[in-house]
């Protein structure tokens, strides 16, 4: 009787066993995620568009940044100028946005998935402490 009470009750305890371990993975996921996104936000994000207005020879050499347009207001255009200094520095700030965005993305998944797993191990507890 005893083997079979445990060959019923073995895979709960084996999935059981598993789960700090994917929570404490999960857990890594996230504060490496927010930590990232403290760096790049610490670093300078540039949510903005490259534009290239043309010199004299009608090359590309005056650099500006073209913000997204708010509701009743004119677009902010940034002169950045012909730097080489000041354009990779409005570049890596346009990256650090997009790579910010991407995380934020990411951790809110992460986060959702953090709220499914805890509901369902609620459920879980809730069930297996229901009257026999």
């Amino acid at each position: 009787m005893t083997t079979a009470k445990k060959a019923h009750t073995a895979e709960l305890i084996k999935m059981a066993g598993e789960l700090p371990a994917l929570i404490e993975a999960l857990e890594a996921d996230i504060v490496a995620i927010a930590g990232r996104m403290a760096e790049l936000q610490a670093a300078g994000l540039i949510y903005a568009t490259e534009h290239w207005r043309k010199g004299s020879n009608r090359e590309p050499k005056y650099f500006y940044l073209l913000y997204p347009q708010k509701q009743g207001e004119p677009r902010k255009r940034e002169y950045i100028g012909c730097d080489p200094a000041r354009i990779a520095e409005a570049r890596a700030g346009i990256v650090r946005a997009r790579e910010f965005d991407a995380l934020s993305t990411r951790l809110s998944g992460l986060n959702g998935r953090v709220r499914t797993v805890a509901g369902s191990l609620n459920d879980a507890r809730r069930f297996l402490n229901a009257k026999r």
